[in-house]
């Protein structure tokens, strides 16, 4: 089976809130094997949902919708769904008794405009809604079925994975689940990732390899389909194996780790703490260290841009490295400075068993390469402290 989402809300097109039910409505629908191939937006208006449903339903078995299940008068879903299935609305007095068990619970009057989240398109089945008022809706015709479900997150996530999925996969005789596991690597790009794996992914068809390139690094998505999670995990492994040999040394984490925790962690295994100073990063490299937690992060110091102009960039950044390392009696120290003239900043690390110093070009100096500049940094400390 194949489905489609919905989103329905103009606060979505106007961005005043982010579409967070999207990514976890696909997620989940990916996790349970469902292909989901087109989400589309629409704003608060009744003919224009009506007409989304409707092109929705050509292409899909499934329709998912969030939104404009509440009580007020933008909300137009349940007369889109009418409208869509020419089935008229009508009253449902078992809706309306949770509805009011719910405000007597809350010891608080229910309003007339309530009632309205009680009506349903005739002979929809309805989805028990446990965290709010607004149940959800099924319903269809020969051409497919739409089911709504609430806007408000907390309510969609429960109804989603405790009654949509389980219904969907009765009803469809859904079998096998599909799971992925996301390399990350930083300080290349995605189309030397992409030279090095094209002929890989190329081959493959179950699992499947995706690259996916953000600012701070590249993400190597595999995703296998099988019976159980077991047997996808087996299946990634086998690549996960053939791609960590293409890229010796370069994949710095899986899934949800972070490149500041894995550096913190291989810190923790040596037992060495480290001070920075910044001029060029301001500050950036010891933010992400102190929001990840990190426990071998002894102290840092930014310096102004021009601090060290007119010196010997690469003997001062050594120098600077080896002062704040002394500053914070930690074992380890690392510098960046900046040659704001030749748009360059020079690096050093310091170790007990070594140093090691680089440098980098960069275009212009605004927060987008403070960032690249932080992340570029902690990615070859962590190459230095793996050689170890």
């Amino acid at each position: 089976m194949n489905a489609e989402i919905v989103m329905i809300g103009t606060e979505l097109l106007l961005g005043h809130i982010v579409d967070s039910n999207a990514t976890h409505i696909g997620k989940v629908l990916a996790e349970n094997g469902i292909g989901l191939y087109q989400k589309t937006t629409v704003g608060d208006n009744r003919q224009r949902i009506t007409k989304v449903l409707e092109a929705a339903l050509g292409r899909a078995d499934v329709v998912l919708t969030s939104g404009g299940l509440g009580p007020t008068e933008d909300d137009l879903t349940r007369e889109a769904v009418s409208d869509v299935f020419g089935k008229p609305l009508e009253f449902r007095q078992e809706a309306w008794d949770q509805i009011a068990a719910i405000f007597a619970f809350l010891k608080r009057p229910a309003t007339e405009n309530n009632k309205k989240q009680a009506f349903a398109p005739q002979g929809a089945t309805l989805i028990s809604n446990p965290n709010g008022t607004a149940p959800g809706i099924i319903c269809g015709d020969e051409r497919g079925e739409v089911i709504c479900m609430p806007g408000v997150p907390r309510e969609l996530y429960a109804m989603l994975e405790d009654s949509v999925i389980p219904y969907l996969r009765r009803k469809y005789s859904m079998q096998g689940v599909i799971h992925h596991r996301v390399l990350k690597i930083c300080g290349v790009g995605e189309s030397w990732v992409d030279s090095k794996m094209g002929d890989l992914m190329a081959s493959l068809s179950n699992p499947q390899i995706g690259v996916l390139a953000s600012p701070e690094s590249v993400r190597i998505r595999i995703s296998a389909k099988a019976e159980t999670v077991e047997d996808c995990d087996r299946m990634i492994d086998e690549v996960d194996a053939q791609v960590r040999a293409r890229m010796p040394g370069l994949i710095f984490g899986t899934n949800d780790e972070t490149l500041e925790g894995v550096v913190d962690a291989l810190f923790k295994k040596r037992g060495w703490t480290v001070a920075i100073s910044e001029t060029f990063t301001g500050g950036h490299i010891a933010q992400r260290l102190i929001a990840a937690g990190a426990t071998c992060f002894a102290g840092g110091a930014v310096e102004k841009l021009d601090r060290y102009a007119g010196q010997d960039m690469k003997h001062a950044v050594v120098e600077a490295a080896s002062l704040v390392r002394a500053l914070y009696n930690a074992d380890c120290g690392l510098a960046l400075v900046t040659d704001p003239e030749a748009k360059t900043v020079y690096a050093a690390f310091i170790a007990p068993n070594g140093a090691s110093e680089w440098e980098s070009g960069y275009p212009r100096i605004d927060a987008a390469m403070q960032t690249r500049g932080a992340v570029l940094a902690l990615e070859r400390v962590r190459r230095c402290l793996s050689a170890v």
